[in-house]
């Protein structure tokens, strides 16, 4: 029986040439960075779960060059959209990438959701996620989930970040342990590794594949850490495997 095997990348925040900078840092450079160091572990043909901010400012240009760079590497993907992005662009833009909502495996169901609100900065899950999550996870009765994000569900102990944290997110716990099989959430959008048990529910916050935040920090402030994603193995009897890579290039 197969493991599912995916590889979490978060915030890449590319923009419309390949030249952008962030706070001096190549976003594009550090992607191509993380995803050699992928292929370098062994990981090449996992499933890619991008899990939002992939632009910065809402560039379509910059869908257009990561479905170039993931087309022409024949990776296989799944994306959700974060603040940072343009759900209709994305669309248009990821043409090798339609979004995939709920996705089945013999023995696992992944759900990602959209946390964004459109201007703002913080999450929230809409009445129409809670419906589509519902529905997913009904869809997924006879498996074991996991769901994907880009907003924090829990307090990560990172005061300016905590004030991020999805709205609702007493309704939408209520939701995912009405199902029973939800094993872990994935989510981004804190640049930083974090992990905790969420009541029951194992949640997991994974660095950028470009800056990183300081953890603990009272307001913004940039951590020297590097570049970084998550593995994930989710094996036929409900247990997961998961970790943190950091490259060891630095970009700062």
């Amino acid at each position: 029986m197969a493991i599912l095997r995916l590889t979490q990348l978060t915030d890449l925040h590319l923009g419309d040439n390949p030249n952008y900078r962030l706070r001096g840092v190549s976003t594009m450079a550090t992607l191509q960075a993380v995803l050699e160091h992928v292929d370098q572990i062994g990981r090449g043909n996992d499933l890619l779960l991008l899990t939002g901010d992939l632009a910065s400012d809402c560039q379509p240009e910059a869908y257009r060059l990561l479905d170039q760079l993931l087309s022409e590497q024949n990776r296989r993907v799944m994306w959700l959209p974060g603040n940072h992005d343009d759900f209709s662009a994305m669309q248009k833009s990821l043409v090798h990438y339609p979004v995939i909502s709920v996705y089945e495996h013999e023995h696992w169901g992944i759900l990602t959701l959209d946390s964004s609100i459109p201007g703002k900065t913080e999450g929230l899950v809409s009445q129409q996620q809670l419906r589509l999550l519902e529905a997913g996870l009904q869809q997924l009765a006879n498996k074991y989930v996991l769901v994907a994000m880009h907003h924090s569900p829990v307090s990560i102990d990172c005061p300016w970040l905590d004030e991020h944290r999805i709205g609702n997110h007493h309704r939408l716990h209520q939701v995912l342990c009405n199902h029973g099989n939800v094993k872990a959430l994935v989510f981004g959008h804190v640049h930083q590794e974090y992990q905790a048990d969420w009541d029951g529910i194992d949640v997991y916050a994974t660095p950028s594949t470009c800056v990183q935040f300081k953890p603990g920090s009272e307001d913004f402030e940039l951590s020297d850490q590097t570049p970084g994603y998550r593995y994930v193995d989710l094996y036929p009897d409900g247990q997961l495997d998961t970790a943190v890579q950091f490259i060891e290039k630095r970009f700062l």
